[in-house]
């Protein structure tokens, strides 16, 4: 028997915490779960947390490139965009149809330059809709 995963928390580090917490907590909207000070956790649905960390205090250190894209899976792209455009959130790419994948996709970074994903998918490749 396999043991089984009830959920997730994508952790970046950054040099300004209470700059990303902002963003994640205040533009995206996304509560604030946990906080030990260094750390913080926010909830971006059920069971899928985004946390932030004081690289100057964590695990891992900041650094300029940020190989690292978090995807988020929505019903509604176009709202995602309306919010964030209304909050002055630079959108580095659609929302567009991808040729790929019948989907449409959104990139944006968070404020220390980590792309986000917002995508919508028009046909799920797997699984139920």
């Amino acid at each position: 028997m396999n043991p089984t995963l009830n959920g997730t928390i994508t952790f970046f580090y950054y040099r300004d915490i209470d700059r990303a917490e902002r963003f994640y907590n205040e533009t995206l909207g996304f509560p604030k779960v946990i906080d030990v000070g260094f750390a913080r956790v926010f909830k971006a649905t059920d069971n899928i947390h985004v946390g932030i960390v004081d690289s100057s205090k964590g695990y891992l250190k900041t650094a300029e490139n940020k190989p690292v894209m978090l995807s988020w899976f929505t019903d509604d792209i176009d709202a995602w965009h309306h919010k964030l455009t209304e909050a002055g959130v630079e959108i580095e790419l659609g929302p567009k149809e991808a040729d790929y994948l019948h989907m449409k996709t959104m990139l944006l970074k968070d404020p220390e330059g980590y792309t986000l994903e917002i995508l919508q998918w028009l046909t799920k490749p797997y699984g139920k809709r």
